[in-house]
């Protein structure tokens, strides 16, 4: 019996499970923290940390993919650590503005934390409407 409560017919009913609740989860965590951000009249998009965070931290991956010019014209390069580092650095300057920043508007450690983190998700979301731009861009040629 707990074979078929855990393992299902196909033994992926856990999996699944858990494949559905996490966008649900996500969504109630994003409706959470926006909601508790108005109620200090505090604005997600009127934050000075969301357009850091929007700005610099794809610009942060841009100076890091620049290490792959090295091995351009000899794929035996080493690879040029420099632009690693500092993309590494301008990301960390910008997630650490950005907590503190959320700080400073919320007064709230836990808000300031799901804060910068939906920032986060929101830079994810630039890069991947960016690349998918780009994709279908190809596709069209």
């Amino acid at each position: 019996m707990l074979n078929q409560t855990f393992g299902g017919p196909n033994g992926w009913s856990v999996i699944e499970l858990v494949a559905v609740s996490v966008p649900v989860l996500v969504f109630i965590w994003i409706v959470m923290t926006v909601m508790s951000l108005h109620r200090r009249d505090v604005y997600f998009w009127s934050l000075g940390s969301t357009w850091t965070s929007i700005i610099a931290c794809p610009l942060a991956l841009g100076i890091m993919s620049l290490s792959a010019w090295s091995g351009l014209h000899d794929p035996n390069a080493p690879v040029f650590q420099l632009p690693i580092v500092a993309g590494v650095i301008l990301y960390a300057v910008a997630f650490a503005y950005a907590i503190f920043y959320n700080y400073n508007a919320t007064r709230s450690t836990m808000l300031t934390i799901s804060t910068s983190l939906l920032q986060q998700l929101a830079v994810l979301g630039v890069i991947f409407l960016f690349l998918r731009w780009q994709g279908n861009e190809v596709n069209r040629r």
